[in-house]
């Protein structure tokens, strides 16, 4: 009896489709971890925007308070810090600030306080030693929050 070449079945050995399977589920398995454990996070721009000095004068009910806060971005994007609140003695003022730049991987860009804003019609003013908090309103969202004392 002779076998009919033309029903002869041909397929890849058993070892090499095993190969090629655990080579699947390597990639697979690779390109999985990438993404939970964040190892291809280096693709997505972020600005990651700290203050770190505050140097604020107090100021009289008219002319508010005066200074300015240094941030910095240790992220990957530039953002834009575009307003800021200043809250001392139970209440809160927009003073003015013009919008500035936060580059990223720069050591330190300065905030001026350029005006009194809001500032101008609060209840008290202002005294050297008191406290004071505040945020700064970035143009992706965020909110850089700052403290110290009034000098």
């Amino acid at each position: 009896m002779q076998i009919n070449s033309a029903r002869r079945r041909k397929a890849i050995s058993p070892v090499l489709a095993t190969v090629i399977l655990i080579a699947i589920t390597l990639i697979a398995a690779i390109a999985i971890a990438g993404f939970v454990f964040g190892l291809f996070g280096s693709f997505t721009s972020t600005a990651r925007v700290s203050a770190i000095s505050t140097s604020l004068v107090h100021g009289t009910l008219a002319a508010g308070p005066t200074g300015s806060i240094a941030v910095q971005n240790t992220g990957t994007s530039n953002s834009i810090a575009n307003s800021m609140t200043l809250t001392w003695g139970g209440t809160t003022c927009a003073p003015g600030m013009a919008a500035t730049t936060v580059t990223a991987g720069v050591a330190s860009v300065t905030l001026t306080i350029t005006g009194v804003g809001t500032c101008a019609t609060m209840a008290t003013a202002s005294l050297a030693g008191e406290a004071f908090t505040g945020s700064v309103a970035m143009s992706n969202g965020g909110q850089v929050a700052f403290s110290g004392v009034f000098s």
